[in-house]
């Protein structure tokens, strides 16, 4: 992959991902605020929500490379998602050590319950596809052409 289709892969799905959270938090602050009629969003929590979507961009397209073997993958994928995580979300509420670490180990659990979904889903899909396809004897056709 060049590094041109990189960054085009990584704004496209920080755009898709800062659209989801966008709607998501849109929807919750319209549940919250039943009683006002005008729905006002702080710009700062707005440009965080961004930055949380690029950096979470970023991370699954270091994550979807080959290169590095699976665990290391997770590790910097984590890495980078536990730092998105701490400087948008948690930073910004000005919490104490205590809070803080509850929220961190809190993430890390959802974390590895999600990559561990994520992974079964598709081991199960990969030897699904395995078994589906068509077994083709390469030694058979070798003898029937010696003859």
């Amino acid at each position: 992959m060049t590094v041109k289709g990189f960054v085009k892969k990584l704004l496209t799905n920080a755009c898709i991902y800062f659209s989801l959270i966008m709607l998501l938090y849109i929807i919750i602050a319209a549940i919250i605020n039943v009683v006002d009629d005008a729905l006002l969003l702080d710009a700062g929590r707005v440009v965080l929500f961004f930055v949380f979507s690029v950096l979470l961009a970023a991370a699954n397209s270091l994550y979807a490379l080959k290169k590095p073997s699976g665990g290391v993958r997770l590790l910097i994928h984590y890495a980078i998602t536990l730092f998105a995580f701490y400087t948008c979300f948690m930073l910004s509420l000005s919490l104490r050590a205590s809070s803080t670490l509850v929220g961190i180990v809190v993430f890390t659990a959802v974390y590895f319950a999600i990559m561990g979904i994520l992974t079964a889903v598709r081991s199960k899909y990969r030897s699904n596809t395995q078994n589906a396809e068509k077994y083709i004897s390469q030694y058979g056709k070798a003898r029937k052409n010696s003859r």
